[in-house]
């Protein structure tokens, strides 16, 4: 039996005290242990010297794979300065490559995209993983909903795998009109219900925002088993990186995490 722990998270770009963020959001990390990480809004500036990807896969040993997207200049550290804000996987395993995908998008909020990779593990087994970030404009659900309906175009297109794990921010709630749009077509399952996570479960609150904000809109699925209606098994499902830092009182972020653990046989 092999269980790969999974967590999923959103950096949060370069905003905030980004390096000391990068250091709890790497000591919590180190802390769950997880083998495979689902990243979201991954800053990355040459001009600035910042890489999170290549941060945290050098203090969590971890092999990593990166999409740039959203090209802009961002304010860090006092200055503006070019930067992407992609997609990355971290794994304690090797990873490939297997594909990208640009999602619908509108001017005002450009360059979304999903990203695949396969995870080998040591049985010799694949577990692949998409993570992605749709949309954050509130008074476009309709493009939300296309861009999670093209997701699930995107993630049943590939050559059937055993096991399929999408991941990301996804900017609603495990009942909104978007993400059921995805699940109903792409017959995936929630991994946080499947492993026993407990209700409510907040991965947005008011750690940064004063606004009172309860919500989930990180999360983690899988695709069922090919040519069956059947899933994997999944355990330890909870909301992480939920907890301040004790010597700075910082979060990891302004998102908390979502971790499960895919029990494969």
């Amino acid at each position: 039996m092999e269980n790969v722990k999974i967590v999923t998270i959103n950096t949060w770009k370069c905003d905030g005290e980004y390096r000391v963020r990068m250091g709890i959001l790497a000591k919590q990390l180190k802390q769950l242990k997880p083998h495979v990480i689902a990243c979201q809004e991954c800053f990355y500036s040459e001009e600035a010297n910042a890489d999170t990807l290549k941060f945290l896969a050098a203090e969590l040993n971890m092999h990593y794979c990166f999409l740039p997207g959203r090209s802009k200049k961002r304010r860090f550290e006092g200055s503006m300065v070019n930067s992407t804000s992609g997609l990355g996987i971290l794994s304690v395993y090797p990873v490939t490559e297997t594909g990208s995908f640009d999602l619908p998008v509108v001017a005002e909020d450009n360059d979304r995209k999903a990203f695949r990779v396969n995870v080998n593990l040591p049985s010799g087994k694949t577990v692949t993983v998409t993570t992605t970030h749709l949309t954050h404009l509130g008074q476009h659900k309709g493009l939300r909903k296309a861009q999670a309906e093209a997701l699930a175009g995107f993630v049943i297109e590939e050559t059937p795998k055993p096991y399929h794990i999408v991941c990301g921010d996804f900017n609603a709630t495990p009942d909104s009109e978007a993400v059921m749009a995805f699940r109903e077509l792409s017959k995936a399952a929630d991994c946080y219900t499947e492993g026993n996570g407990t209700e409510p479960r907040y991965s947005l609150t008011d750690a940064y925002y004063k606004a009172n904000k309860q919500v989930c809109v990180d999360q983690i699925f899988t695709l069922p088993f090919p040519d069956t209606d059947n899933y994997p098994r999944f355990i330890d499902s909870a909301v992480v990186l939920n907890v301040p830092d004790e010597e700075t009182g910082l979060y990891p972020s302004d998102h908390f995490g979502i971790t499960t653990t895919l029990v494969i046989n």
